[in-house]
């Protein structure tokens, strides 16, 4: 078998480059279990599920997956953003993301705890803010991502981001076969 190292698969310790993102109302415990059993990354969806659910989907995940290598999802505008940086220390989540992100305090919270951030952007300067914020990589989302972070089409915010960054960047947004993951890997994406 092949497999597809990159500083992705190396720092969140899955076996593919491929990262389940937190689509709200669908990323719970059942979609965060399969991915990691298959070999990608999942992230939890924080922001839409309810407040008194969230740490059970938490226990749920690492019950069925034998550990906490996985993300957690969330705002600093939602009502239970506390509660959400607070359980992904507390369980020592592999990682969060965010679109709306933390400050530069929280941030450093939780790479005190182990958990690294990766927040979703869509524009090169928010990309550049992030890194500056402390991110351990950056997700860019191209337009066709569902426009959540903007209308910069994937292929041309992959390659402004990639030359602006050290970190690692993941590629999402039009991206639904692994001929997508070859191109946003050959490109220079990590995911």
């Amino acid at each position: 078998m092949i497999m597809l190292q990159t500083r992705l698969t190396e720092a969140l310790g899955c076996r593919y480059p491929i990262v389940q993102t937190a689509m709200g109302w669908v990323a719970d415990a059942n979609l965060v279990i399969a991915t990691t059993l298959a070999g990608g990354f999942g992230f939890l969806a924080g922001a839409t599920i309810p407040a008194q659910d969230l740490e059970g989907e938490i226990k749920k995940v690492i019950q069925a997956t034998g550990g906490s290598n996985f993300g957690l999802n969330f705002h600093m505008f939602q009502d239970n953003a506390a509660q959400c940086v607070d359980l992904a220390i507390q369980y020592r989540l592999r990682a969060v993301s965010y679109g709306r992100g933390p400050d530069k305090a929280t941030i450093a919270r939780f790479k005190q705890a182990g958990v690294l951030c990766i927040p979703t952007v869509g524009a090169l300067k928010h990309a550049q803010k992030a890194v500056e914020l402390g991110a351990d990589m950056v997700t860019i989302q191209g337009g066709e991502g569902g426009g959540h972070t903007g209308g910069v089409p994937t292929t041309i915010l992959l390659p402004q981001v990639l030359d602006a960054v050290s970190v690692p960047v993941i590629a999402a947004g039009g991206y639904s076969t692994g001929r997508g993951l070859a191109s946003a890997l050959a490109a220079g994406a990590e995911g």
